[in-house]
């Protein structure tokens, strides 16, 4: 039987993106292309790529609603690190940058600490960038440092909700 020749690669995955080829950085709280064997930062073990959704507007036509698309929406994405051992727990450096717990202040943010710029990026099989996504102005929804069990002798991670005004590929 003769092939149509619609596979695209797929039955070799030659262009296929993997899920499993990726890095997102943040500065300061995750691993970006500089950083170090030392650098002070949680490797991601989970992410997602951007989530878009149009807002809609209905306009009324005689006895009819149409819609359009109006405003994008960005939704927050969740991103799990993994917890590693420092003396400093980069996401409550993070934390501190807007709130101090110990002292009860919370101030106002700015671009220059908390709103951070995020890169992440994909790779293929021989580590050269495929995909490469801008998140502008991410800042720290919520920090969940996940539950502790005396019975599991798994892995401690920390999971973090982005959220952010806009992204895009270039």
């Amino acid at each position: 039987m003769a092939k149509m020749g619609l596979q695209f690669g797929l039955e070799k995955g030659l262009y296929c993106k993997r899920k499993f080829r990726w890095l997102l950085s943040i500065p300061d709280v995750t691993p970006d292309e500089s950083s170090g064997e030392g650098a002070r930062v949680l490797p991601p073990e989970k992410g997602a790529r951007p989530n878009l959704q149009f807002k809609e507007m209905s306009v009324r036509h005689f006895n009819e609603d149409v819609y359009y698309p109006a405003k994008p929406d960005w939704k927050p994405v969740t991103l799990t690190l993994y917890d590693l051992v420092y003396n400093q727990h980069p996401v409550f450096m993070w934390i501190r940058e807007l709130y101090t717990p110990q002292l009860g202040t919370f101030r106002e943010p700015n671009r220059n600490d908390f709103i951070k710029e995020a890169i992440l990026r994909m790779y293929d099989g021989c580590g050269e960038l495929v995909e490469r996504w801008v998140w502008e102005d991410v800042w720290l929804q919520s920090a969940n440092f996940q539950t502790l069990d005396m019975g599991d002798s798994g892995i401690v991670t920390c999971d973090i909700v982005l959220r952010y005004a806009r992204a895009y590929v270039e």
